[in-house]
């Protein structure tokens, strides 16, 4: 395995230690059959792991999962705090004028919404905004259709298009192979 363990020995008999393993196995072989590269480490704690594929475009994959804590012994496991990150990143050439941002709502959209024309509500997810020119446009329609299960799921973060490079951002911590295999298509 490419991706590397840099667990402490007491570590290696985590449960937690052993979920890692495998999700980092599992995403190491998925690349592995795209005759992609990966690289990374995991311990029971975190994982932090990269693949890239050429075929049948370049894709850049990114996983990160890291518990932070305030360090204090003594108090409980509500002092910490769990980040799940996956970004699939793309190059789209020839689609320079249709840059776009999709996000979840913050407090402070709703004035952006009303007195913004390129703000305003993702039509059938009312969690999430999109700022664009182009609401209609066809990359936009594309994505909602195959990122539609991870809408419903709030696991969609972000999903960026700025000068023909799409990042697409979420917080979960599921691979979505399938999901992805779809965008490999677009």
């Amino acid at each position: 395995m490419k991706i590397k363990s840099n667990a402490s020995p007491d570590e290696l008999d985590s449960p937690f230690y052993e979920k890692n393993q495998k999700f980092c196995s599992e995403f190491e072989h998925f690349i592995a059959d795209k005759n992609g590269k990966v690289k990374g480490n995991y311990n029971a704690w975190s994982y932090t792991i990269f693949g890239k594929i050429t075929q049948p475009k370049n894709w850049t994959l990114k996983y990160k999962k890291a518990i932070f804590s305030s360090g204090n012994l003594w108090l409980s496991s509500k002092f910490q705090s769990l980040l799940v990150l996956t970004e699939w990143t793309t190059e789209i050439p020839g689609t320079f004028n249709s840059d776009f941002l999709i996000r979840k709502k913050k407090k402070t959209d709703s004035l952006k919404i009303l007195f913004s024309t390129s703000v305003s509500k993702l039509t059938g997810y009312d969690p999430y905004i999109i700022k664009s020119r182009n609401h209609e446009s066809q990359l936009i329609s594309t994505l909602i259709k195959i990122l539609d299960p991870l809408f419903k799921s709030r696991e969609v973060y972000t999903i960026e298009h700025r000068h023909d490079v799409l990042r697409i951002e979420l917080r979960t911590e599921e691979h979505h192979f399938d999901v992805f295999n779809e965008l490999t298509k677009i």
